[in-house]
């Protein structure tokens, strides 16, 4: 989903709070919004990590593994 696909949706709706999955079915209140970051896309294989991972800006082996610099596609944390 992209950041204006989000911000159509949610304006349409009713004014409530925003929540995140927790651990065994609790929820979290978003608080944040990250600034965008670059973002490896479609990089893990195992579900339980998430299909992307954000590139490590101190040091990335996502970067040494697939033997490229900063990632062109970046993304919006919500924490």
């Amino acid at each position: 989903m992209k950041a204006h696909e989000l911000a159509r949706r949610l304006l349409e709706g009713e004014d409530l709070i925003v929540t995140r999955r927790g651990y065994e079915g609790g929820v979290h209140e978003i608080e944040n919004i990250l600034l965008p970051q670059p973002i490896h896309l479609n990089v893990n294989k195992k579900g339980y990590y998430g299909p992307h991972e954000y590139h490590d800006v101190d040091y990335c082996g996502r970067c040494e593994d697939l033997d490229e610099e900063i990632p062109k596609d970046r993304a919006i944390h919500l924490s």
